[in-house]
This record gives structure tokens, sequence and C-alpha cells, in this order.
């Protein structure tokens, strides 16, 4: 009976964003905009429909894990991974100083080099994080990079990564076994995240990088240089609503989960998070490392005294 309801439920749902996509396609400037809002409201629903039964069959870390290690496979074989060893060492040394502050501390984390000039990085269920060559070209401290990596451990640290698949496999109705799940999660790997879990990224990620004695404030410096990047290729002008209402109907729940807040409110976020946290920062001793970036040597294998700074109030 609880089925037939949920099912009527979600069917409701996509009634009614038929609906709106229709009159939002017939109207011009705000109304069009509109169509956004109708897709995240109806994503909410759907995932609040859902997430009790999700909630029933949380999936082990252990289970996690072994998952990870499929969809990393699942990554590799489309995807060009490795970098010479000196960089992958560096990257992992930094990993492990940013994944000390987890909660999650059953998971194993492991990072690896994606063969792309994007300025991208991504996370997986498992503790899996990759950056991109491209990122690492483009942030320019140490400071920058935990916070960075932060921040995609965050996605699994607060269970983002895992969640969102095991919501995606129960709502798609895709076969629980390893090599279906493994596809999903390199298919969800390439959308993102909601809104509301990248600000929490956002949070989480910078308060990981201020625990492992890096200077928080740096991920501000980062997302301020990152993200209009990043919303010039996401933000495309010109969008049809009818022609995405073709897309988005079918599958509202990626729509939704694939959005991305405005810059400004990440940096807000950060600003507001790191505020709140002022024992992370204010007149602590706390480590930048542009020259530890570009000798790809760890803060605790080659700390330089010139890279740490203490802050007595936030940056302006």
């Amino acid at each position: 009976m609880k089925k037939l309801l949920r099912l009527g439920l979600l069917a409701g749902i996509l009634g009614m964003l038929g609906v709106g996509v229709w009159l939002a396609s017939r109207g011009t400037g705000p109304d069009r905009r509109n169509l956004d809002a109708l897709v995240t409201v109806g994503g909410d629903a759907v995932r609040d429909a859902i997430h009790p039964a999700i909630d029933l069959t949380r999936m082990s870390s252990a289970e996690e894990v072994r998952l990870g290690q499929a969809i990393d496979a699942e990554i590799r074989a489309n995807l060009r991974v490795g970098s010479d060893p000196s960089t992958e060492a560096y990257l992992q040394e930094v990993l492990s100083l940013v994944s000390a502050g987890v909660r999650r501390t059953d998971i194993p984390y492991r990072i690896a080099v994606v063969q792309s000039p994007e300025i991208n990085a991504f996370a997986v269920a498992g503790g899996r994080v990759y950056v991109m060559e491209g990122m690492l070209k483009f942030v320019q401290s140490e400071a920058e990079l935990a916070a960075l990596i932060g921040h995609e451990v965050s996605h699994v640290d607060l269970r983002h990564c895992v969640e969102r698949l095991q919501f995606e496999q129960q709502a798609r109705k895709i076969d629980p076994g390893l090599a279906a799940l493994a596809r999903l999660g390199y298919e969800i790997m390439q959308r993102g995240f909601s809104e509301e879990q990248e600000l929490a990224a956002d949070e989480n990620g910078a308060l990981l990088a201020g625990k492992a004695f890096y200077d928080p404030w740096q991920a501000e410096t980062l997302f301020a240089r990152l993200l209009p990047k990043e919303a010039q290729q996401q933000r495309r002008p010109g969008r049809n609503p009818v022609r995405e209402a073709v897309v988005v109907l079918p599958d509202a729940i990626g729509r939704y989960l694939a959005t991305h807040p405005p810059a400004d409110q990440r940096i807000e976020a950060i600003r507001r998070t790191l505020n709140g946290h002022p024992e992370l920062w204010r007149g602590q001793r706390r480590y930048v490392g542009r020259s530890n970036l570009m000798q790809r040597r760890s803060l605790t294998i080659l700390p330089d005294p010139a890279e740490w700074l203490t802050r007595s109030a936030a940056p302006s």
C-alpha cells in the first residue's frame, strides 16, 4: 500500500512539473527562469518520498569501499588516470592531512590525477578523490589544494556520494548488482551534486583544511577565482525550457542534483562558517604553502617558516 502511495505521489509531482514547464515555456524573462525553481521543488519532493527507503537500506562502509573500487575501475576504463609518482605521493600526503579530521574514519581515502586540462575535481563513494591536471595548475598554494581536497572528501564524509547513488538506484529501478552500481557511480560523477550538498562540502572542506593547520581562508580565495569560470561553462544563455523539459521531466532527480549555487553564495557560506569557528584560525598559526605546491613537497615534509601566517580578523 505504501509503495502505491509513493508511486502516486511521484506521478503527481511529474504531472505538476509538466504543467509548470508548459506555462514557463509560454512566458518570457522571469517566467522562463522559473523552470529551474520548478525542477528544484520537484526534485525535493521526489527525494523526500524515496529517502525513507534509503535510510532503511543504508550501505555499510565496507560495502561502500568495495563499490568505490568498482567505480574506480570504471573511471580508469573511460578516463586517463595517473601521474608521475612524486605528484601522486604529494597529493596523497595532503589528502592524509586533510582527511585526518573526517567523521567517517572507517573509509580509506585515496587520490588520483586525471589527465585532462579541465579545471575540475570530483569524488565518488568509497573515499576515491580525483583531481584533474588543469586544477593542479589552477590552484596557487597548498592551502588552496587542501581546501579543494577537503571539499571533495566532504562529499564522501557527509555521505553525499553514496546516498545519491542509492537514491538514483531506487528511483530509477537500476540493478543493485556491483557492476550496474559502478556504472551508475561513474554517471553520477559526471553530473555533480545539489546546491545544498555543494554548500555543505564547501563549508566542511574549509573546516577540514583549518583542522589540518592550513589557512582555511584560502578556500575563499580559491573559489573566488574558480567559480566564475564554472558559472560560464554551466550557465549558458539562450536556454529553451520546452527542449529542457524533454530531458528534465523523465529525470527531475538528476536535474535537481546537478544544480550548483552561484559563486557569491558559496563564498558567503565559507565566510559564515569560518566566522563561526574562529578557534581554527584567529590567533592561530596557519600555513599557506605556495612554495610547497610548486616543489610538490608537503607541509609535513618541507615546512617553510615564511609560509606561516596568523590572522587577528577575517580578510575583508
